[in-house]
């Protein structure tokens, strides 16, 4: 008789069937959490940048310059106010015509709220304050700005000289004038006037962020310095204004009843070959000139003409002309009574004292001493040119 052999078959029992299954159970439930924290990742993450973007679309991106210069200012510096609700920034809220959005895109065009739901479809909360709120997957806050007053209360400070650095004094500081145009909160623009001591310093507040307008303006002469200020967030800004010739002399020495009027001396002319300049009589009666002495350093010259008011006072017809130092009697004599005021022009400065004179010559930053009939005595320094 042969032995036999028993076979058995291969395969796995029941105790190995429900560890793999076990297994299999855990690895599935551990992949699923990790897809699900996936998910939730990248919901946080598109509502964090969503958020971001309506914030930047209310106080702007500081990111975004021109020429140096921020140039964003998103909804606050358009308008000069907090949007009332996030609709605001993509329709206009009211006609207002500084309005100058849409501040947000909409990405589908069929969801026409999409710019106001997170990730996961729940409105933002916001209702014109500072902060944005998210509560569709736990809270998030995106904080536009630490208080309303770094958006909407900021200030300007300036100074504002002539050339040489003079300061309108007393005399002039109610001759300038400080403009500053800016958006008023509900879709138009304001305009402040803002007054000038003697130092010429100025100051205005409650400015909003945005580019503004800022203009001093010289009233005499209309002279304008157009200035553009970038007013940003929890700023107090300093601007020095110059205007590019000399206003107000300081140098100036008057005697006797008539004065000279600090700062009203100008250079006219294609060679600057002109001037002229305005007296004052402070007397207590009516002055009567009848010959006047122009004088002069620094430059070689004989002038042609003077003007009283409109009235040609002195004109030798050529030669000789105009000597420095040299007395001419008026013709006709002149009067200006108390308190009153006239312009007297010295033209036509040239360099050969002959009929024709030869070449015009500029007199700007030359040193004049006038002296009248009467005794009055003034000397100052000309403008710079013209």
């Amino acid at each position: 008789m042969k032995p036999f052999c028993i076979h058995r078959a291969s395969g796995f029992t029941l105790i190995e069937m429900i560890v793999v299954m076990v297994i299999s159970g855990i690895l599935i439930t551990v992949a699923l959490k990790s897809v699900s924290s996936i998910k939730t990742s990248a919901k946080i993450e598109e509502t964090r940048q969503e958020m971001e973007a309506l914030g930047l679309a209310i106080a702007g991106n500081p990111s975004v310059t021109n020429n140096g210069a921020r140039a964003d200012f998103g909804y606050v510096g358009d308008i000069g106010a907090l949007p009332p609700n996030l609709d605001a920034l993509y329709q206009n809220p009211g006609g207002y015509a500084t309005w100058k959005g849409p501040y947000v895109a909409n990405h589908f065009a069929q969801l026409t709220d999409d710019y106001k739901r997170d990730a996961w479809g729940h409105f933002y909360t916001y209702s014109g304050g500072l902060t944005i709120t998210s509560n569709g997957g736990g809270t998030m806050i995106r904080q536009i700005a630490p208080t309303t007053s770094d958006l909407l209360f900021n200030s300007i400070t300036g100074t504002i000289c002539d050339i040489d650095g003079t300061p309108p004094g007393p005399s002039y500081k109610d001759s300038l004038s400080v403009v500053l145009t800016y958006p008023n909160g509900s879709g138009g623009m304001r305009t402040r006037i803002v007054p000038v001591d003697a130092a010429g310093y100025f100051a205005v507040d409650s400015i909003p962020i945005g580019n503004q307008d800022l203009k001093v303006v010289y009233r005499p002469q209309s002279d304008t310095i157009p200035r553009l200020v970038s007013v940003t967030p929890h700023s107090s800004l300093t601007v020095a204004c110059r205007f590019d010739h000399d206003l107000w002399f300081n140098s100036v020495t008057s005697s006797g009843s008539l004065a000279f009027v600090s700062g009203s001396d100008t250079i006219s002319g294609p060679h600057c070959e002109n001037l002229s300049f305005w007296i004052t009589n402070t007397g207590g009666s009516t002055a009567s000139i009848s010959s006047v002495t122009v004088s002069w350093s620094g430059v070689t010259a004989y002038y042609g003409t003077i003007v009283w008011g409109s009235t040609t006072i002195f004109s030798l017809g050529g030669s000789p002309r105009g000597v420095s130092g040299a007395t001419y009697t008026l013709s006709p004599s002149q009067t200006l009574a108390a308190g009153a005021s006239v312009r007297i022009s010295v033209n036509d400065f040239r360099k050969s004292n002959n009929a024709g004179g030869g070449n015009m010559v500029g007199v700007g930053s030359v040193p004049i001493t006038v002296r009248f009939s009467n005794g009055s005595t003034m000397t100052f320094t000309t403008d710079p040119g013209c």
